[in-house]
């Protein structure tokens, strides 16, 4: 059961739920993929070379 309830306009919470969506025991643990924009633990992503440089992607193959 969420607690989460937008304002009329739908820009701000009236209520929010306590939390985060991102669900690993430490966030500064988490990036998003370069590729896909999905969050996975960094330990689990690869470097890939694009554009020039090396960027975080989704480990062994991106969705």
């Amino acid at each position: 059961m969420s607690n989460t309830q937008l304002s009329q306009d739908g820009l701000r919470y009236v209520k929010k739920a306590p939390g985060s969506i991102i669900t690993a025991p430490r966030a500064e643990s988490m990036m998003s993929c370069f590729k896909c924009g999905k969050f996975a633990l960094r330990s689990t992503m690869a470097s890939r070379r694009f554009l020039g440089k090396n960027h975080l992607v989704c480990a062994p193959k991106c969705s």
